[in-house]
């Protein structure tokens, strides 16, 4: 009786042990965000924005001051010409929506629930940073691992596998 009481004891300091190594990992630094600049005279930023809105603003993703705005156009669609040397991120904001820009090479940017929702999940995860803008959006996105859906028509399922055997 006395061996499985010391064994439940050890087993306990162990999980312990565990748990607070398991902690001491998980406790990093938040990354700094990398302040990048455009490098061409001006940068057109395009896109399609959710909802009614009427005008676009981009604001410097650390102060939130006002760079830029411009007017929504026919079918949500706006365009935003972003002065030389503009500080990443920026943050494209409708009177709803918000997307988040932190890629100088990128100039398509939709407006909408989705990005709003990985805008915030970014900021919870330290900032608008290009690295926790990925995992934001890997986390906000349902999708399988693998192909392992079973509907629709593959064509045929013994190729899948090598064949006949």
């Amino acid at each position: 009786m006395q061996i499985i009481k010391k064994k439940g004891q050890l087993l306990i300091l162990l999980s312990g042990l565990l748990l607070v190594a398991c902690n001491d990992m998980q406790q990093s630094k938040p990354a700094k965000p990398v302040t990048e600049k455009y490098t061409a005279s001006t940068v057109l930023l395009t896109g399609k924005v959710q909802g009614t809105s009427q005008t676009i603003e981009a604001l410097d993703g650390e102060s939130q001051n006002v760079i830029v705005s411009a007017q929504v156009q026919e079918k949500g669609r706006y365009q935003l010409e972003i002065p030389a040397h503009t500080k990443l991120p920026i943050v494209l904001r409708s009177d709803e929506f918000i997307s988040v820009v932190t890629d100088s090479d990128v100039t398509n940017y939709d407006i909408n629930s989705l990005t709003t929702t990985i805008a915030a999940r970014a900021k919870a995860l330290g900032g608008y940073t290009r690295k926790n803008m990925v995992l934001a959006a890997s986390d906000s996105v349902n999708a399988p691992d693998a192909n392992k859906t079973s509907t629709g028509w593959r064509g045929d399922t013994t190729s899948q596998y090598g064949g006949w055997h």
